[in-house]
């Protein structure tokens, strides 16, 4: 096996999505007045749950647009009237932009992209819009991205991964995709042959029917000491 490349999960593998989506939920409540016994928390997972299902349920439209009408049905749920239809732009704007620029990187993050930006090309394979991707924290480790806006499609269809793969110019089974979120990584990349590291940070399991990576590992850190292994297996050292 030889790796001539990286893709990445951005959300999640790299930076704590989860710091970032509560403090946008935070503002959110705050800016529209709501008291629920709710916690951010919680309203922030509503609000996920719905957002993946739009996505995933119809046809390509942009990441806003569909994040805006998963806010109009989990704030409409929460508190029936408290979201008008003229502040929907307004709030899904304060929501994003702590999505994207308050989720800070995981410490394994950094440390591993600064070994592996001066060995691979490296590449995130993300649902996020053009924009979105832009105003994140990562941005200096990648020349490249591809995102869901420019496959017209998002993870776990195979034509992001497909368009990824094009892009780099290599054939999946020489690119090594990191991500933590299974469902949309691993259901999409392994069936077109790539190379799989499981970031299991969260120790979650595996549907009975999901395909399994090629590795498993808590954080980013050992992907080092697999790349270093296979470089050394592949010059015979």
């Amino acid at each position: 096996m030889t790796i001539q490349a990286l893709t990445f999960d951005y959300f999640g593998t790299l930076v704590d999505v989860d710091q970032g989506g509560v403090s946008g939920m935070k503002a959110v409540l705050a800016k529209l007045g709501i008291d629920t016994d709710k916690s951010a928390a919680d309203v922030y997972l509503d609000w996920d749950i719905r957002n993946v299902r739009l996505y995933r349920g119809g046809a390509y439209r942009r990441y806003r647009d569909v994040a805006q009408d998963a806010m109009w049905e989990c704030l409409n749920a929460l508190a029936p009237g408290a979201l008008k239809v003229h502040e929907v732009g307004r709030i899904i704007d304060l929501f994003l932009t702590h999505l994207v620029e308050s989720s800070p990187a995981h410490t394994d993050a950094i440390d591993f992209l600064e070994w592996a930006s001066a060995h691979f090309p490296l590449m995130p394979i993300t649902n996020m819009d053009n924009d979105l991707w832009q105003r994140s924290q990562l941005t200096r480790y990648f020349e490249h991205v591809t995102t869901a806006e420019m496959a017209k499609a998002y993870k776990p269809s195979q034509a992001i991964f497909a368009l990824a793969l094009d892009r780099l110019g290599l054939p999946a089974s020489n690119v090594l995709h990191c991500s933590l979120a299974s469902w949309a990584d691993i259901d999409g990349a392994k069936p077109l042959g790539m190379v799989v590291a499981w970031i299991n940070r969260g120790n979650d399991t595996l549907g009975t029917w999901q395909p399994r990576p090629d590795y498993e590992f808590v954080n980013l850190s050992p992907v080092r000491d697999t790349l270093q292994s296979l470089h050394d297996i592949n010059h015979g050292e």
